[in-house]
């Protein structure tokens, strides 16, 4: 193969490897465990989702919030495509040496999607939110979602089924909402304390919804998947 072929095809493979490394290395411990994750001891669930707790009650709780949570994304977005590995945990530990957010977290390992929900994690507003993570992963790809797709519109956009009133933005806030554009990287987003972080999910849920109702909500999914096919990010945002 002639060098001047060699070089993109190198390069186009580092950039993959480093789509798929670079989360793990930002999350080591949940990023693992989404990868071992089978290794676990876990039940499975009828809906294939994963537990600690293999009881009929915890079974039926979970797969009627994953209904609810999916449901939700379809009204708000249509239907969605993406089959992301739930796991629904009863201990805030999580399992074994990996030491999980007791809410909840979206781990992504190249295309694998895994969304481990914790004790506090276990609602509508939690895993809806995680799912749409999900969502997004599956429309636009893992490389362009880690190395093209902004923080702020990522957790932005999932903030739009997750209705939690500790991130409603103030009203005196609002001027400024615009200034969570400028946090891209998941490291510039989540810098800072819990009221820092709050407030930037606050402020990227107001500017999440002023994209949407300027672009259209039912056009998300074919804006992402434009993305996926070599658009950028500012070119999907044109109404």
């Amino acid at each position: 193969m002639p060098i001047s072929v060699q070089r993109p095809l190198a390069a186009l493979l580092a950039a993959a490897l480093l789509a798929t490394a670079l989360p793990a290395l930002a999350q080591p411990g949940p990023a693992s465990a989404c990868l071992f994750i089978h290794h676990a001891g876990l039940h499975t669930l009828p809906d294939g989702s994963l537990s600690d707790d293999a009881s009929p009650a915890a079974q039926l709780r979970y797969s009627q919030l994953l209904r609810e949570a999916r449901q939700r994304i379809s009204d708000t977005f249509g239907a969605p495509q993406a089959s992301p590995l739930v796991v629904f945990f009863s201990q805030p530990q999580g399992f074994g040496r990996y030491r999980l957010n007791a809410v909840g977290s979206a781990q992504f390992i190249g295309s694998r999607a895994c969304l481990l929900m914790g004790p506090l994690g276990h609602n509508v507003d939690a895993l809806a939110h995680e799912l749409v993570h999900a969502e997004i992963h599956h429309r636009t790809g893992a490389l362009k979602r880690w190395l093209q797709l902004p923080t702020w519109f990522d957790e932005g956009v999932a903030m739009q089924v997750d209705y939690r009133p500790r991130y409603t933005l103030p009203a005196d806030d609002a001027a400024k909402a615009s200034e969570v554009r400028q946090l891209n990287s998941f490291g510039a987003f989540f810098a800072g304390d819990e009221q820092t972080v709050v407030r930037n999910y606050a402020r990227a849920r107001h500017e999440a919804a002023g994209w949407l109702a300027s672009t259209g909500r039912h056009t998300l999914y074919q804006r992402l998947a434009r993305m996926q096919a070599g658009e950028s990010f500012a070119e999907i945002s044109v109404p």
